[in-house]
């Protein structure tokens, strides 16, 4: 690689950017969709359940905090504090009392705790007043409750001054009858008592209400439209939350950058999803033809004559690029054979419906590895297969042995041929290990998939491809899922249909199936042309 550091592969700094924001979005927006959609039918279900109309009515009452049997004494008492006066008068105008005498005045049958529940009252800020706010389901039913609250407020002040007079009278009139007829303080308490006398018929608590309730015409409670819209917005908030929550704990990786930042590689070829849904001749390879040239070009700074292509783990497509990559190869004109060493989980034989009649186990154990290779494809004569044959016990033994260097050197004697190894993936067993330190590969491949190799498995695919002696000519992502890879549409390849044979009687040898002729690229399509569209992901 290249001294020249690349920014491709430096660390990724974007977390905190508003594109990164939108890639979170549209990779989550189910999670987003999903949390509006569940507020929005618990904002139904709510207003189902409570779907009366409520009705909210306030007055206010002005209070004072001196007390006429101290200014009819003419006493001077310390100044109470202000916040605590009026605490205890929003306690005393919702309190129990004052709520049964308003039961009592208005003939209500709602039990006080209820009554009380739905009235609120408040003290102003930096004034002594208070709000009653009432709420009821009939807007007049809401006026009335306000009022009375208020005005047995104000009641309950007013019967408290009396109270507290009259027992000033009587302490007073107390001290005046144990005093003899000649003191000369008798005078007084007779003035005090005159005076508590005129505050006793001016009792008023000193409170007043300074604005009444009036019968509310708009039901103070949510409509639909408004709940809905509330719910929506709280939705939306749960479910940009919950999406980066997800984000953060996902740790597949999704885009192609992240790709190489991860596995420190370059990009040399992007296969799409619909890809893996068709098979056959030339079908979508035009991912493998750029692969193919990234091959070629690795060849102007060191030999490559066998390329190996692994992945992290199982399901990424490794058997489907090599087979396109094979495939790409023959129809350059070049001769090219395809070897299975996956001899955990093959999968050649049956994509391409080849005869079992031997394989690279036979040609471990003394077998001539050349009679034993197949021309599976018609159309391609340049492209040899080899598949993995019987399934050996000991896979990773058989493949370390120097029959394999035996075999590899058998293939490639003539100088003309290119090796592409199917092998199995790098992390869960080290077949694919044991293969990168054979001096018969001269560079790998690697596969990733988006939505499916994480971080770790790239992290760790890197450190041990980082410790072997192939190096890894790049990078190839499969399952891109936009829908122009390349930007013209390469997606459709026609293909002529498939003449009808004449079937073989009883009497002869079942022969291999007959495939359709070859069609040059560069043949217009004539009529009566079909797509074709099978499954060829391994």
């Amino acid at each position: 690689m290249s001294a020249t550091p690349d920014l491709r592969f430096e660390p990724e700094r974007e977390r905190d950017s508003v594109g990164y924001a939108l890639g979170v979005l549209r990779r989550r927006w189910l999670v987003v969709v999903a949390a509006v959609a569940l507020c929005l039918f618990a904002g139904v279900v709510i207003k189902g359940v409570d779907s009366k109309d409520t009705y909210e009515s306030s007055t206010r009452v002005l209070f004072d905090s001196s007390s006429l049997s101290d200014a009819a004494l003419q006493l001077q008492r310390a100044a109470d504090d202000p916040q605590r006066e009026a605490a205890t008068n929003v306690l005393l105008a919702g309190s129990e009392a004052v709520a049964a005498n308003v039961k009592r005045d208005l003939h209500l049958s709602t039990p006080v705790g209820d009554l009380q529940d739905k009235v609120q009252v408040e003290a102003e800020q930096n004034a002594n007043v208070l709000q009653i706010t009432a709420t009821d389901d009939d807007p007049r039913q809401a006026a009335a409750i306000a009022n009375a609250f208020a005005s047995e407020f104000v009641a309950f002040r007013a019967r408290g001054d009396r109270d507290s007079i009259e027992a000033a009278q009587r302490d007073l009139q107390q001290q005046l009858d144990a005093l003899p007829v000649d003191a000369p303080e008798r005078q007084d308490l007779r003035d005090a008592l005159q005076r508590l006398a005129a505050s006793h018929a001016l009792a008023n608590g000193d409170a007043r209400v300074i604005a009444k309730a009036a019968v509310p015409t708009n039901p103070s409670s949510l409509g639909l439209p408004e709940v809905l819209a509330l719910a929506g917005i709280a939705g939306l908030a749960l479910g940009l939350v919950g999406a980066l929550v997800v984000e953060s704990m996902d740790k597949r990786i999704t885009d192609v950058a992240s790709f190489e930042r991860e596995y420190r590689l370059r990009a040399l070829a992007v296969v799409p999803q619909k890809t893996f849904r068709r098979q056959g001749l030339r079908a979508d390879l035009e991912p493998f033809r750029i692969l193919r040239t990234a091959v070629d070009f690795a060849r102007v700074t060191r030999p490559v004559r066998t390329v190996m292509v692994t992945s992290a783990v199982r399901g990424e497509g490794k058997s489907s690029v090599a087979i396109g990559l094979a495939q790409a190869i023959a129809l350059s004109g070049r001769p090219v054979i395809l070897v299975e060493l996956d001899l955990r989980h093959p999968s050649l034989a049956r994509t391409f419906s080849m005869a079992d009649h031997g394989g690279v186990t036979n040609a471990l154990l003394g077998s001539e590895p050349n009679d034993l290779l197949q021309r599976p494809l018609r159309e391609l004569p340049d492209l040899e297969v080899l598949a993995a044959g019987v399934l050996p016990p000991n896979p990773a033994e058989l493949l370390e042995a120097p029959a394999l260097d035996v075999m590899l050197r058998s293939l490639l004697q003539d100088g003309k041929k290119t090796l592409v190894i199917d092998s199995a993936p790098l992390l869960p067993v080290a077949d694919a290990q044991i293969l990168l330190n054979k001096p018969a590969v001269d560079a790998s491949v690697v596969v990733a998939r988006q939505g499916v190799t994480t971080r770790d498995h790239a992290r760790r695919a890197r450190l041990v491809l980082d410790g072997h002696a192939a190096v890894p000519i790049g990078l190839v992502v499969t399952g891109h899922t936009s829908r122009d890879v390349y930007g013209y549409g390469y997606g459709e390849i026609w293909q002529p249909e498939a003449k009808q044979y004449e079937q073989p009687s009883a009497a002869e040898e079942p022969t291999a199936p007959v495939r359709p002729a070859p069609v040059s690229p560069h043949t217009p399509p004539p009529r009566g042309r079909q797509r074709t569209r099978l499954s060829w992901l391994r």
